[in-house]
């Protein structure tokens, strides 16, 4: 078995990348050559994971991902009993660890407490 790399050329940056595919038996060598499988790869290394924010504060979340190159979507959350921190990232979408587009949108939904004169510890 010999290393096989394909290397797929990824239009929108022009630029070229070589995916390794470990060990490819001799018998799907004549496969490697294939488009399918160039598109395949282009696709593969067309995709950032999302990193986990939650229990973060939404301003460090924020930053976090923006610096990572994300888009942020936001969604508050009336938390009247309190459990949660001011300001903290309770649940996010898409989940951490998916793989997605650069630049892919993640929303953000943070507690906010109840306004006064209800105040919360």
């Amino acid at each position: 078995m010999k290393i096989r790399h394909i290397v797929a050329p990824l239009l929108a940056v022009g630029a070229a990348a070589t995916l390794s595919l470990g060990a490819v038996p001799a018998a799907s060598a004549a496969s490697a050559g294939h488009p399918l499988v160039a598109q395949e790869a282009a696709r593969a290394q067309a995709t950032v994971i999302v990193p986990n924010v939650v229990g973060e504060n939404v301003g460090i979340a924020i930053d976090q991902l923006q610096a990572a190159g994300f888009g942020l979507g936001f969604k508050q959350y009336n938390d009247n009993s309190c459990a949660y921190n001011k300001y903290e990232v309770i649940r996010q979408s898409p989940a951490a660890g998916s793989a997605v587009a650069p630049g892919a949108v993640v929303t953000l939904t943070f507690a906010v407490w109840p306004a006064p004169p209800r105040v919360c510890p």
